[in-house]
């Protein structure tokens, strides 16, 4: 399988709808049992063979700096910080890094809390699709978390046919994961990207529809747990889930796994 070697943690943002955490701390470092959310994100990385993150960072930017600074060394990779100053969405933070990036490379959220052994499966789809874009989704059988996050309709190869930000009317049962592989193809779309109608922002998800419109973009299921981290319930979901894999009380990472 060829190897991914570049990582990007868009990690800039606030969790408004966290409470108390997130008025002392960025998302990316609330803690899932014995490590912060962002560490996970870095451990996810490692199992395709990244070696250089550049992680984007704003809000309690010191904070961030500050953890990953003190565990490069047991991460073993690269790291790098980029300012976003102006919180202008998902896709405009990617943006920022290229000028650096000029190869394939991995995106996954600063938030994005996924439990698994390897993302090996979106390696070999972007490979052997030659996509530009690869989206890891799992399958969800909440309808109001559809309806707050992204969801996808695939054909049967797996190819992106729409892709919807908040869907008042979700798709499919196919909910899009904070993780993505990208040629550097992505800039030239993230440019043609326009802001959302409600939030201004540049999205991603929006990014990805103009690449599917062009019939180079895929999604792959993830080979483990995904869970959506937007309240403290989840957080807890997510904990104790982290706890049970880490004292050997899970079997099988699959997608059927459940607290």
């Amino acid at each position: 399988m060829n190897r991914i070697r570049i990582g990007v943690i868009p990690a800039a943002g606030k969790a408004t709808r966290m409470g108390y955490l997130g008025r002392i701390l960025p998302k990316c470092l609330f803690p899932v049992y014995d490590k912060p959310i962002i560490h996970h994100v870095l451990e996810n990385m490692s199992t395709v063979g990244v070696e250089q993150v550049y992680v984007i960072v704003n809000y309690y930017k010191e904070k961030i700096i500050e953890y990953l600074s003190q565990v490069q060394p047991e991460i073993g990779v690269g790291l790098e910080f980029v300012d976003q100053i102006k919180l202008s969405g998902i896709a405009d933070a990617i943006m920022l890094t290229s000028k650096f990036i000029k190869e394939p490379f991995m995106v996954i959220l600063g938030d994005d809390c996924t439990m698994t052994q390897s993302l090996g499966s979106i390696m070999r789809s972007f490979y052997e699709h030659d996509a530009i874009a690869v989206e890891g989704v799992v399958c969800e059988d909440n309808i109001d978390i559809l309806r707050s996050t992204c969801c996808v309709e695939l054909d049967q190869d797996r190819q992106i046919m729409r892709i919807v930000e908040k869907p008042q009317e979700p798709l499919s049962n196919l909910r899009g994961c904070g993780i993505y592989v990208f040629q550097s193809d992505i800039f030239k779309y993230i440019e043609r990207t326009p802001p959302s109608p409600l939030r201004k922002e540049s999205e991603i998800t929006q990014t990805i529809a103009l690449v599917a419109k062009d019939g180079r973009a895929y999604a792959e299921f993830i080979n483990g747990v995904n869970i959506n981290i937007n309240s403290c319930e989840d957080l807890l979901q997510a904990s104790l889930l982290a706890k049970r894999l880490k004292l050997g009380l899970v079997e099988d990472l699959g997608m059927k796994v459940r607290v």
